[in-house]
């Protein structure tokens, strides 16, 4: 039985739109540049990045997109067809699940993944047929009713009961043909037992009738299939019309898939498409877009009224002609969706794409790093730099930063341009591999006073700090630990920095005075429960504006009070009890069964948490109370598991590093100002189809809001969240107001500041 989506599909168009965002919505910043398979309607072309779908209409030439931010059941794609005939989008996920999209409405069809079938269950390939579609999958041929959006039936081609992995399906001569990993097997599509795998026939005078055969097309009373030569040689292309012959097709190549056209089809490698008529001449072939691009790697095209549509996977959806140059059909984003850390500063957002593995060995991806600011993105790539690991956004500048990188060292940007790579070559760094260049840096930090700190793996682990004159200072302290991780610098000036794989904290007074060691204190410890049980394992850490530190480990948050007191006595973490409020009088620790990943602190000073496997958290400012956890059962969320969490602290955004990709959501909290400057309120003027919540933003924190009609008739009050407020167009007793000018005044808690502004309400 199929499950609709109570969430219409809103296909939202790319725009430049310099509008703010509203409170409470969500919005992908997925990867756009890359397609892995294409399917083409009468009007649009679909085409699957893997994360998300790129949409693009041909009759106004414009893009748009679909993921699971607007209404997707999931994130990971594997394929995806078209049905002219039903006008339906058909997309299987690697989880086996299966979307139709029909009428901007989702239709979830969970059968397969629900079902339990022993060994592999993925979903290859789908072919559409009348009101049919048919899923190739790794156990056989489910076949779908797209009217009745439901499962009609699952079918076994094969040589005995046990599964067959299916890997295409072609339609010719009333017949169905499905490529196997046992052979090319046929069956009148007509007959009502294909379920039982005795009814299918084996294709016997095909030169190897029990290869691995993945893919097939149906032209022109032949049938066209692949023998796949995964070890060397290439592919081979047999023609079945009566008896089977050698498809002269390009030697050595490996093709990824063979496509029906409607006067030929279409035969796809990496490096090319050819395009062949009714006849099996070749009309055309692709093997190069023109002056300035990529090479091609090609996963699958398609030919549809002349034009040639290519699923590339570096340069994404592709529109070819006769002759290049070719069209690029790619929406603005990250250069990829890796998200191992998140940095997000007064409007700009820094993506380090790199990683390091559970014990900090590298994991070797080319350097990556996409900057998001205005609306608009920027990417850095370099293919000798690799691991990225984390940003420093200078806070007088913008355009100034630092990226560490798990190998290349310190990186120093200005103007987003590369400015200096910082290496044992010109610095005080060390490398790990004496005499190769192999500097290993995580944390990076900045102190009131512009000099960064900097955390070194090497031997020994050490701290070293770079002046804003560029000259350095190494700290004599040495870490015994094998690795050093984040570091943050509190209010105090204390630094506060992680020791991974069980290590425990280092903490740092250096007096303020980075030059001068003989006045600095350090202690080393790892964090103790004031129940004396020992928690060693730290992966995150953040000052909240109270100024505690809050601690994530793989047994849920801890809270050092007054850490300014951790040189003084043995300081012991505090665990967040939450009432269990069934009368028995019991507590139980906040999350104490999960690895917080990451720890960000709104303006309001509530807390977001980033989990391992059950997404993210937000917690009151003591910690106490669940304000919501985001998981993807209950939110657009891309996957449970989030690497990175970040707040840009100007537009309250919330930024999430999943393990399937990045997205954020405009929360209603932003950093409270030191006075008010550049109040304004957002939508305004309010437009009688505005549905959500109105926003005052540039207030002071926890600032006191009255709202009036412009008779002074007092309508709403609340008190900041930060610097930003919301309102829902109610009257204080749940009354929607009237259309008007309404007047915000706006008080600083202790009401030493004011300001007034106003907003037009059309209803």
């Amino acid at each position: 039985m199929s499950r609709i989506s109570a969430i219409s599909l809103l296909l939202l168009l790319y725009t430049h739109s310099q509008g703010q965002t509203p409170v409470g919505s969500w919005s992908d910043h997925l990867t756009y540049n890359t397609a892995k398979s294409v399917a083409a309607g009468s009007s649009e072309i679909y085409a699957s990045t893997g994360s998300s779908i790129i949409v693009y209409n041909k009759e106004f030439a414009s893009l748009k997109r679909m993921s699971r931010i607007n209404g997707l059941t999931e994130t990971g794609i594997s394929t995806i067809a078209w049905s002219e005939e039903n006008k339906t989008l058909i997309i299987a996920y690697t989880s086996s699940n299966v979307d139709l999209v029909k009428n901007n409405i989702i239709y979830n069809i969970p059968d397969i993944n629900r079902k339990y079938i022993p060994g592999k269950k993925e979903i290859n390939r789908i072919r559409t047929n009348g009101k049919f579609a048919y899923l190739a999958c790794s156990f056989g041929i489910v076949v779908v009713d797209i009217i009745k959006k439901e499962i009609y039936d699952t079918w076994k081609p094969g040589t005995s009961s046990e599964n067959t992995e299916v890997w295409d399906i072609a339609f010719g001569n009333s017949k169905i043909y499905a490529a196997t990993g046992n052979g090319v097997f046929s069956a009148e599509i007509s007959n009502p037992g294909l379920a039982y795998f005795e009814n299918w026939s084996r294709i016997s005078n095909l030169p190897n009738p029990t290869g691995k055969y993945t893919s097939l097309v149906y032209s022109g009373n032949k049938l066209y299939a692949n023998l796949s030569y995964p070890i060397s040689g290439g592919d081979k292309v047999y023609v079945i019309d009566g008896t089977s012959s050698l498809f002269p097709d390009l030697p050595g190549v490996y093709n990824t898939s063979f496509d029906p056209a409607t006067s030929g089809f279409t035969i796809s490698s990496p490096s090319s498409v050819r395009y062949y008529n009714n006849d099996g001449a070749l009309i055309r072939t692709i093997s190069s877009y023109g002056y300035g691009w990529r090479t091609p790697n090609i996963s699958q095209a398609i030919a549809d009224n002349g034009d040639i549509w290519i699923a590339d996977i570096n340069s994404g959806l592709v529109r070819g002609n006769n002759m290049p140059p070719f069209d690029s059909l790619t929406l603005p984003g990250p250069v990829s969706n890796n998200a191992y850390n998140i940095t997000s500063y007064n409007g700009k957002t820094i993506i380090c794409g790199g990683a390091a593995t559970a014990s900090w060995n590298n994991v070797g991806n080319p350097l990556q790093i996409s900057i998001h600011e205005n609306n608009k993105w920027t990417s850095i790539s370099s293919g000798t730099i690799k691991d990225a690991m984390r940003a420093l956004i200078d806070p007088d500048n913008s355009n100034h930063f630092f990226v560490s990188t798990w190998g290349g060292g310190l990186l120093e940007y200005k103007d987003d341009n590369p400015a200096i790579q910082y290496t044992e070559s010109n610095s005080p760094l060390q490398t790990i591999i004496p005499g190769q260049p192999y500097v290993r840096i995580c944390g990076l930090a900045m102190d009131k006073d512009k000099n960064l700190w900097i955390t070194q793996t090497a031997d020994p682990v050490r701290i070293y700090v770079l002046k804003p004159d560029g000259h350095w200072i190494e700290n004599p302290a040495l870490i015994v630990a094998p690795t050093i991780g984040d570091i943050i610098i509190t209010r105090t000036g204390h630094k506060w920095i992680v020791l991974p794989r069980g290590y425990g904290l280092f903490i740092l007074d250096d007096n303020n005075t980075p030059e001068i060691f003989n006045d600095d204190k350090i202690h080393k410890m790892l964090v103790t429960d004031t129940e004396n049980n020992v928690i060693s394992n730290v992966y995150s850490i953040a000052e909240d504006l109270d100024g505690n530190i809050w601690v994530g480990t793989d047994q849920g948050p801890f809270v050092y009070y007054n850490p300014e007191k951790v040189f003084d006595n043995n300081l012991k973490a505090n665990r967040i009890k939450i009432p269990r409020n069934d009368g028995s009088g019991l507590s139980d620790y906040l999350l104490k069964n999960e690895t917080i990943t990451s720890i960000a602190i709104d303006g309001a000073n509530r807390k977001w948490m980033g989990t391992l496997s059950s997404g993210a958290y937000h917690l009151s400012p003591d910690g106490t109370i669940l304000l919501k956890n985001y998981n993807e059962q209950n939110s657009p969320i891309l996957s449970n598991s989030i690497v990175s969490l970040t707040l840009d602290n100007k537009t309250g955004d919330v930024w999430f590093g999943t393990s399937k990709g990045i997205q954020s959501f405009r929360s209603d909290a932003t950093t409270g100002e030191e006075k008010f400057t550049n109040v304004y309120t957002f939508p305004n003027p309010v437009r009688e189809d505005f549905t959500g919540n109105v926003t005052i933003t540039g207030l002071m924190r926890d600032s006191q809001i009255r709202i009036t009609d412009i008779s002074g008739n007092l309508v709403y009050k609340t008190v900041s969240n930060g610097g930003q407020a919301t309102w829902d167009l109610k009257t204080y007793n749940g009354l929607h107001v009237a259309t008007g000018v309404y007047l915000v005044f706006c008080a600083s808690n202790d009401g030493s500041q004011s300001f007034v502004t106003k907003m037009l309400v059309i209803r």
